[in-house]
């Protein structure tokens, strides 16, 4: 067993792209000691990638997984600094973080994990700087793709920093809208077998129905703000009444 479990973690230390290990017949202690072997110090790379781990099936192939191999998994992962940020993705600001998933398509549960790295990064623009094209279904730079692969803490900061007015706030309201409707065509796809391209399948890794929720559950808190505040203009205020005469 110490060699599979050796074998698991050197894969994962070597591992230059996102990669996807299963945990099916692996005990608990068996997970908590790959885990720690994999990401007790950071791993050498130019770039972020994913390191997804299947920790749960649907019925068929339930039996396959530990029913704690979720928590374990996090665990470990805890006691090595990483934190649990549901809005975490491939991004080089969300080193140290994971988050947990379920593939409705695949009737998957799954850890992703984004570890810490050393390295410089080497993409520019959505291009490796060896010419390779880094699939991506947002623009890179553009508004909707900083929203969608921001984290938590740093969508706050950005929407601090960026969204000062209640217009602005309600402009990226409506961008989350947009990409909660984008997810949920996906979810469609896979729900009827239909494989998805390399840039519709990065996009759905790497972001979630529930870290957008809870990303427009933060604007409007901070929407709501502005109006008890008394922190609108004229033209904001009318077009709130607007809003607020249509929904009757």
């Amino acid at each position: 067993m110490s060699s599979t479990v050796s074998g698991m973690a050197a894969s994962i230390r070597a591992a230059t792209e996102s990669e996807t290990f299963d945990l099916a017949g692996n005990s608990t202690s068996t997970i908590t000691t790959t885990i720690k072997a994999a990401f007790a110090t950071p791993i050498t790379l130019s770039s972020m990638i994913r390191i997804t781990f299947i920790t749960g099936a649907g019925k068929l192939g339930r039996q396959k997984y530990d029913e704690s191999a979720a928590k374990v998994l996090t665990s470990a992962l805890r006691e090595l600094g990483y934190e649990d940020d549901r809005g975490a993705s491939c991004v080089n600001e969300c080193a140290g973080s994971f988050k947990l998933q379920h593939d409705t398509g695949k009737n998957l549960k799954t850890v992703v994990v984004f570890p810490f790295i050393t390295g410089e990064d080497t993409i520019q623009d959505g291009v490796d700087l060896d010419g390779s094209s880094a699939p991506s279904l947002l623009d890179p730079g553009t508004p909707p793709e900083m929203i969608a692969m921001s984290s938590m803490n740093t969508f706050e900061r950005m929407v601090g920093n960026k969204c000062a007015s209640w217009n602005q706030k309600k402009e990226c309201l409506n961008v989350i809208a947009l990409l909660k409707t984008l997810v949920e065509e996906l979810d469609q796809k896979l729900a009827v077998g239909t494989v998805l391209t390399d840039s519709e399948q990065n996009f759905y890794d790497s972001i979630s129905i529930e870290s957008l929720n809870q990303k427009a559950t933060f604007v409007k808190e901070a929407m709501k703000k502005h109006v008890d505040e008394g922190a609108i203009t004229k033209s904001e205020k009318d077009k709130l009444i607007s809003q607020v005469k249509d929904k009757l």
